[in-house]
């Protein structure tokens, strides 16, 4: 990075305030500029004003944090310059770029990045777009225009992978770029992009280059991702992004370098592009709320020239590695600082948008150090390691070097708070001081004279035409072919022999024009010669040039029919893989079409194996079942016989107490007709249905037959006994006792027959006092409630309790009793039941008419279903 005179200095130099020799160099500050990008909408709301060249006015909007602070309701803020939303990208590189370019080529160090929120022009400004180019795109431009001419053959200079570099000779050299081609193949695609590439007549030279130095440039592009440090020129897939960590680490001359970074030498800015663009897709960008494409990483592209003196011969580099002066351009766009507030961002963009505020803020504290221990002389120690970013520049900021900073600044009202933050760092790190470098010219040092390069290429361009067949016709004298003999002689005209001098002196002068004549006689003979060699020359030429072109065209037709034979054979190899590949995904599609086919076939016959095995059993419990029912079906003709004939007895029996009757009703006159057998008994009474009411009965059917004949004394009662149905028992409710019935308010009308009835009831619908119930007229307590049950029949239930006094002077219920009250649909049960089952149902609640009625038993759950 050093010149070899520098790094001693280098090597006693650790921080600022350590050096004394340091704190005796010239310094510079940190020039700022700043750049304010163009509104994005006509509706936003400016917060910026440029009052001069150099001050920038800053006013916080009403939306603003810090709006409410009176005393920082507006503030000026001084850079280097200001550029305008209008200024373009080549005005922005002449003022900020070009002197760092001028000073790589001298061997200076140069630094520049852009600082700025998210959104606010910064990889615009570096990079640039399609057909406006940033300024890395021009530096790259200008530097290999200037150093065109000088530059050495490719691997003259190598890397030692230690941040130095190792010098071969021609044949070293060689020997490598043709491995190189043997490596690559000559298809190889291209990664750069067309649209950054710049005409050639937007670029000017640098001036002042030192023509007595080869020159070979390198770079390098890296990116520092979650305080990590990543290759992104790493051999692999271009659009790669696992890519290994690597470390920072410091060299001999105590400068920082990433270990085992990539350093591709590259010999134009086609190559350039190349390596640029490789890195920008393997780049990690995102989409946030403020930004479509935000970078998530901080990314920085070196540029290192390294340049060495040719020797006294002006033909190879000095063998010699002290001789070697390395300078580079680092060129940092730095991620957008942002609030999580405004971004929204969570996961994995939530945890690199911390990363990205703690390098800034690590970037600020740095700074601030610096300051500090300049201003007061202090000596503070600098927190370098705490950040990637901060580690791999701290030589600039201890060493020698020119560090620039644009300020990117969105001058949307939205953006003043993040803005304001901008703004005092950029206003802090303004105060920063870094050593002036020391150029110093290493050819001078060890007596090589300047001019010496231009000199040989001279002489083997004069040296080259004398060796060209076409001049070996030509009569040329090496020697002192315009001479026109002896000096002349001594004058002394003082002696008595200066007539004889004069007489020797007008001689010599007469044989001087006389060799004067011959030479132009001579002269005219060769310049005629060479007026003829130069027609057949160029006639010559005329021939060789016409050959040439029609060379050309065959050449070039048989380039196009090569290319075309090449696309071709590409499309070829290209529909051969896609066609394999797709036979290989039909393989695998029919290999698991047949897996599939397979499996449902087992499942199938699984299937089969199980119905014909449940068919089996359905089969078995079918035949059971029909067996059971002739067995059922036996029995019951069975019964049927057995009732006929019981049913036979009992008319028989009955027949003959009729005809006892008639006589007997005939002998005293009556002519009452009673039934002549069970059968009209069944008829009469068959009006009784399950779940009904029984009415009114005619009193013969209400009185049990006696088979003893009645005297006509005893008077007969039609009513019989009276009938008990168990269904309709009282409730135990009506007991004469104060009850509370509580209730709730829209209680539907049960209806029921035995619906409960509670004499000296008090209803209430919510318990607001004790009153309600502790008090001497209430003895019993009653909750009811309704609701439906599963199959849709209203249900009302009521729990009883006794009301039992307490020593508080309260009182408390203890339950003994539920009562559930239900109203079943006449519909569905007669829907339900079959006209045998109501026959056999009647007949059961005829023999039940006759029993006595139950007694409900004193338990303490009781339940009873009254059927309306």
């Amino acid at each position: 990075m050093k010149s070899v005179k520098s790094k001693q200095r280098l090597n006693e130099m650790r921080t600022p305030a350590r050096s004394k020799q340091n704190l005796a160099q010239d310094r510079d500050p940190v020039q700022v500029y700043c750049r304010l990008r163009p509104m994005q909408r006509e509706s936003d709301v400016s917060c910026m004003k440029i009052i001069s060249p150099t001050t920038l006015l800053l006013t916080p909007p009403a939306t603003a944090l810090s709006y409410r602070n009176e005393g920082s309701k507006t503030m000026k803020y001084t850079f280097k310059e200001i550029f305008p939303p209008e200024a373009s990208q080549q005005e922005v590189f002449d003022k900020v770029s070009l002197p760092l370019v001028e000073g790589l080529i001298k061997g200076k160090n140069g630094l520049l990045f852009t600082y700025g929120v998210t959104g606010s022009g910064k990889t615009f400004t570096m990079t640039g777009e399609p057909q406006n180019c940033g300024i890395l795109p021009r530096c790259l431009n200008i530097i290999f225009k200037t150093i065109n001419d000088f530059q050495a053959h490719k691997y003259v200079f190598k890397p030692d992978k230690m941040n130095m570099f190792d010098i071969q000779n021609e044949a070293e050299a060689m020997l490598e770029r043709q491995q190189e081609l043997h490596k690559f193949k000559t298809g190889k695609k291209n990664n750069s992009n067309p649209d950054l590439a710049m005409a050639s007549t937007d670029i000017t030279k640098v001036e002042g280059i030192n023509e007595d130095n080869q020159y070979a440039v390198f770079v390098t592009y890296v990116e520092i991702y979650n305080n990590s440090v990543f290759d992104l020129l790493e051999d692999g897939p271009p659009i790669s992004r696992n890519l290994p960590v690597k470390i920072i680490r410091e060299d001999a001359a105590h400068n920082m370098y990433v270990h085992g970074v990539t350093e591709i030498e590259i010999k134009s800015a086609e190559d350039a592009f190349d390596a640029f663009y490789l890195g920008l897709k393997r780049k990690r960008m995102a989409h946030t709320t403020l930004n479509a494409e935000s970078s998530r990483s901080h990314s920085v592209f070196t540029i290192r020239l390294v340049q060495a003196p040719v020797d006294e011969m002006g033909e190879a580099v000095i063998q010699n590695k002290k001789f070697l002066n390395i300078s580079q351009l680092s060129l940092v766009d730095l991620a957008g600082s942002e609030r999580t507030n405004r971004t929204k961002n969570t996961g994995q963009r939530l945890r690199e948008a911390g990363n990205i505020n703690k390098s800034l803020m690590t970037l600020r504290t740095c700074l601030e150090a610096l300051r500090e221990n300049q201003i007061n002389g202090a000596n503070n120690m600098v927190p370098y390691r705490e950040s990637k970013i901060t580690h791999l520049f701290k030589n600039f900021f201890e060493g020698e070097g020119q560090v620039r900073m644009i300020v990117c600044a969105n001058p949307r009202a939205e953006d003043y708070d993040e803005t304001l933050q901008v703004m005092r760092f950029a206003e802090m790190a303004a105060e920063v001081e870094v050593a002036k470098p020391q150029v110093i010219d290493v050819a001078t040092t060890i007596g090589l004279m300047s001019g010496r390069r231009k000199a040989n290429r001279l002489f083997t361009t004069a040296r080259d035409n004398m060796a060209r067949p076409e001049a070996k016709d030509l009569d040329l004298d090496l020697g002192l072919v315009y001479s026109l003999g002896p000096d002349f002689p001594s004058l002394e005209l003082n002696s008595s022999q200066a007539a004889h001098i004069i007489k020797e002196l007008m001689a010599h002068l007469e044989m001087r024009i006389s060799r004067r004549e011959t030479l132009k006689r001579s002269k005219a003979v060769k310049d005629e010669r060479l007026r003829s060699a130069l027609l057949d020359l160029e006639k010559e030429s005329l021939e060789v040039r016409s050959e040439n072109s029609s060379l050309r065209g065959q050449l070039a037709a048989s380039e196009r029919r090569i290319r075309a034979l090449e696309e071709r054979l590409t499309a070829t190899e290209n529909a051969s893989l896609t066609h394999q590949r797709k036979l290989a995904e039909m393989t695998e599609y029919t290999s698991s079409l047949k897996r599939d086919l397979q499996e449902k076939e087992y499942l199938l016959n699984q299937n089969k194996f199980e119905k014909e095995k449940q068919k089996k059993i359905l089969e078995r419990k079918y035949n059971h079942k029909i067996a059971a029912e002739q067995e059922k079906a036996k029995e019951i003709n069975t019964e049927k016989e057995r009732l006929r004939n019981a049913v036979e007895e009992k008319e028989n029996c009955l027949r003959k107490v009729k005809e006892a009757l008639n006589v007997d009703m005939a002998d005293r006159g009556d002519n009452f007709d009673y039934p002549r057998s069970t059968t009209e008994i069944g008829a009469q009474t068959s009006h009784f249905t399950p779940g009904s009411t029984p009415r009114a009965l005619p009193a013969h059917l209400l009185t049990p037959f006696s088979s003893a004949p009645q005297s006509r004394d005893t008077p007969t009662s039609r009513r019989g006994v009276a009938v008990a149905n168990p269904r309709h028992r009282r409730s135990l409710s009506a007991d004469g006792r104060g009850w509370v019935e509580h209730a709730p308010n829209k209680l539907v009308p049960m209806g029921t027959v035995m619906k409960p009835s509670m004499t000296n009831s008090k209803i209430v619908n919510k318990l607001t006092t004790v009153k309600d119930i502790a008090n001497s007229k209430t003895s019993k307590y009653c909750l009811i409630s309704q609701e439906q049950d599963t199959d849709g029949e209203l249900e009302t239930k009521l729990y009883k309790g006794d009301v039992v006094p307490t020593c508080g002077g309260g009182a408390q219920v203890i339950f003994n009793d539920v009562e559930m009250l239900k109203q079943f649909s006449p519909t569905r049960e007669s829907q339900r039941l079959s006209s045998n089952s109501c026959a056999r149902h009647s007949g059961k609640r005829r023999d039940t008419a006759s029993s006595p009625p139950q007694t409900p038993s004193n338990t303490s759950k009781k339940q009873r279903v009254d059927d309306e």
